[in-house]
């Protein structure tokens, strides 16, 4: 499944996304794509997005991806907001360099509708390591990662974000996969304009995101699933807790 940087940086375009997964990058010449659509919600805002993606081994543990995401609606306390449109692509690369540890580097274009974020915004990067074990009928997965932005046209930069990442996929059988995990993120810094540090720090501002799914194997070819996600901290996300929901239907080929 795919997963995500930061949700705050939904309130102001959609769901960013990092890594596709946790685990092992597939076999050479395997790859995968996905259809999801998340609908978010806090306090009287709402948001659904649609995304496609798609993953791909290239050459033995070294796997390429791309995200496209796009905005359906917004709306606050029933009004339609009018912000809609491409969202900031994302361009995913993975290593496998152990047959238990990746290194990944993400990539945000800023392709986003100036209707969702202005005027042109940055490029994102988020890198980082991930560890996956399975333990029986446990897979366990999880990723140590930071992300940070290139100056937009406004010249402003936020601070960086540090994230920690654990899952665990549940093999109760061939076709149901069910799954928890959290994303924890912390922000490191001040946010910066043309250059100069402006406001305090918000080093140690935390924010916490527990979720559970259930991926369900139609057959070898295709899936489905569904997860819901909730993410809370003051600092973070804001004082009311960010709600999100995915269906996702996805083919391996």
């Amino acid at each position: 499944m795919f997963k995500k940087i930061a949700l705050a940086a939904a309130l102001t375009a959609t769901a960013s996304f990092a890594t596709w997964d946790y685990f092992p990058v597939q076999e050479a010449h395997k790859g995968q794509a996905e259809i999801h659509f998340d609908y978010m919600m806090q306090d009287d805002w709402s948001r659904g997005a649609l995304s496609a993606g798609a993953r791909y081994t290239i050459v033995q543990n070294f796997e390429a991806g791309l995200i496209v995401p796009f905005v359906l609606f917004t709306s606050f306390d029933g009004e339609d907001l009018k912000q809609d449109g491409l969202s900031d692509l994302q361009l995913l690369l993975r290593y496998q360099f152990m047959p238990i540890m990746n290194a990944f580097l993400d990539v945000s274009l800023p392709t986003c509708n100036e209707d969702l974020c202005g005027e042109d915004g940055p490029i994102g990067f988020h890198f980082g390591v991930q560890y996956s074990q399975k333990f029986g009928m446990v897979d366990f997965g999880s990723e140590l990662g930071l992300a940070l932005e290139t100056k937009g046209d406004d010249k402003t930069t936020p601070p960086w974000d540090l994230n920690l990442g654990l899952e665990a996929d549940f093999a109760v059988s061939e076709m149901i996969t069910p799954y928890v995990g959290i994303d924890i993120n912390m922000l490191l810094g001040k946010v910066t304009v043309d250059g100069d540090n402006v406001g305090e720090s918000h080093t140690g501002d935390m924010g916490f995101a527990p979720y559970l799914g259930l991926t369900f194997n139609i057959n070898p070819m295709f899936y489905a699933g569904a997860q819901a996600q909730f993410c809370f901290g003051d600092d973070y996300y804001g004082e009311e807790t960010i709600t999100i929901l995915t269906a996702k239907v996805g083919v391996n080929f």
